[in-house]
This record gives C-alpha cells, structure tokens and sequence, in this order.
C-alpha cells in the first residue's frame, strides 16, 4: 500500500513518493476518488510536486488553484491528471500539439483492505485481489467494517537487507528473545496458533488473547477493540516483500519496507484506530499502540 486513504482526507490532498525509484503522486480528485500518477511532466520530464504532501485547493506560485503546474513551463493538469492548460499553446506549437492528449500517465490504483491505497506499475498485472485477498480473509471483516485512519507516523533505516524484515515478522521463535512478548502471550493459545503461507510468500499468523495484565505497569486492553474481534486478540497479516498488518486488539499497525540498497532499508510505520473513536478511545488507543510500538515502546525495538 501507499497510504492510507485518511492521510488525502479532502478533495485536492495529495501525497509523493517513489515506487522502484519512479515519483508518484497521489491525489484526491473533486469527486472524492484516489488517483495515482506518475510525478512527471509530459514535456520535459520535470518533476511536478517536490512537496511530500499538501493540497491542490489554493493556489500556488507557479500555478492555480485546483490544478497540479509544472513550474518549469507552467502545464496544468486536474485530479484526473488531463492536461488543462499548455503556456503558449496556439504560438508555440499551433495545432501540432492538442493538451488533450498530453495528460500526466496515470497508474493502477486501488482503495482496499480498511481503505489503504494500492499503487501499482504495471498495467497489467494480476488483480489485487487475487493477490492479496485470500490472506486478508482472516481481517478482512474487521478491517472493512466501517472507516479507519491513522493517527500515528515515524519511520526508521535499517542496515539489512529487506527481505529479513518480512521474515522477522513470518516466524515465532524471536519472540522467546522479546521480555514483553514472554511475559503478555505464552500460553497455551500461543504455542497452538500455526503459521499459515499463501501464494506469492505471504504469511497469516495465527490468533491468540494477550494477556497485558501480566506485564508489570499494565492493564488488560479489553475495553476498546475492532469491529467483530474478541477482546486483546492478535493478528498479523505479512505480505511479501514488504507490507506487514498487526493487530493487537485496540490498535493497528501497518508497516511498508522500501529497499534503500542491498544493505539498507527504510520502513515506515502507521498506527490506525477507527474515525468513530471518542477523543478518549482515540487516545486510548495512541497510548495502546505507542507503549508497544511507538519509538519507545516495548516491542518494535527488539525487533
């Protein structure tokens, strides 16, 4: 996934990032659909958006409200990446060059699984559900049960090669090396739960209740949940080569790796509630997930 769809919250929101080293921009369009378009202008190949988020809505210095401008020669596009003004169109090219057939390229984008947004650049590849679907099955109810969005960012570089965090997260046996982990979930559900791999390496693993109270300084977390969910179970979904989804009962993380170097990678962390939280379960939540998860928490460092 890109985003999450609660991160472009307004019509004209976008966000920039780089897939395989190409810019991509997201943005949301006056319709309120998620569109996805590589970050290039058609005419010199400039970068268009160098901001890492913003909004389209006001105007810019090189540009006008509602329209994503090239500040190299001023080209405009709308939200649905058609070129709408081109500088000088009749004086500098005639009738040789029509804006309407020089709009931004556009990419596969979809908004799916509790509304994270998915990019994808190739035309045609197979269809994200077949993908991805089958291991979702286990959240999928929880997770598309009514809006989410993410109330939590950070991100870390890692010296290793990014196919160890997928496999970190695919296995049981660090967590006899994690005190937390030891403390709040050995039990017979534990040692019960499978570790379950689909088509294309993606691995489910298998819920259990977290007993938090046994931690010292901790409390039980069965007040506030996810939709259809048991109190403090866990889940994680662990898509290959690099999405992980872990749910510990009242907050949910969602990790994307992007590979830096054969050596190196940077992941970037969310943590996600439901938009129909109260401020006391938003907070609730925040403090649920970053006592875990958090730069400071008790898990995610060991890791």
């Amino acid at each position: 996934p890109f985003r999450h769809e609660s991160e472009l919250p307004k019509a004209y929101d976008f966000r920039t990032t780089s897939i395989a080293n190409e810019p991509i921009i997201v943005t949301r369009g006056p319709d309120n659909e998620v569109r996805a378009f590589l970050n290039v202008c058609p005419h010199r190949g400039m970068l268009i958006e160098r901001r890492p988020s913003g909004s389209f809505y006001e105007g810019q210095p090189s540009g006008n409200p509602k329209r994503m401008t090239c500040m190299f020669h001023a080209w405009q596009f709308d939200m649905k990446g058609n070129c709408v003004y081109i500088s000088r169109e009749k004086e500098g090219y005639q009738d040789r060059l029509p804006k309407e057939s020089v709009g931004l390229r556009r990419l596969r984008c979809e908004v799916k699984f509790g509304g994270f947004v998915w990019v994808n650049l190739d035309d045609n590849p197979i269809s994200l559900e077949d993908w991805a679907g089958e291991p979702f099955q286990c959240l999928r109810k929880t997770l598309e049960a009514e809006p989410m969005e993410v109330f939590h960012y950070h991100k870390a570089i890692v010296d290793t090669n990014y196919k160890l965090w997928h496999d970190t997260n695919c296995e049981f046996y660090h967590d006899f090396m994690h005190y937390h982990n030891r403390v709040t979930g050995f039990n017979d559900a534990y040692f019960a739960r499978k570790n379950e791999s689909f088509e294309h390496g993606h691995i489910v693993v298998g819920t259990f209740e977290v007993n938090y109270d046994q931690y010292e300084g901790f409390e039980s977390r069965a007040g506030l949940s996810f939709p259809h969910l048991p109190p403090n179970q866990w889940y994680m979904i662990d898509l290959f080569p690099g999405m992980n989804f872990n749910l510990r009962g009242s907050a949910l993380r969602c990790d994307v790796v992007t590979p830096l170097g054969p050596n190196k990678v940077m992941i970037e962390f969310r943590g996600l509630g439901l938009k129909s939280d109260t401020p006391e379960e938003r907070q609730t939540r925040i403090n649920h997930h970053n006592s875990i998860w958090g730069p400071f928490g008790r898990n995610l460092h060991e890791d």
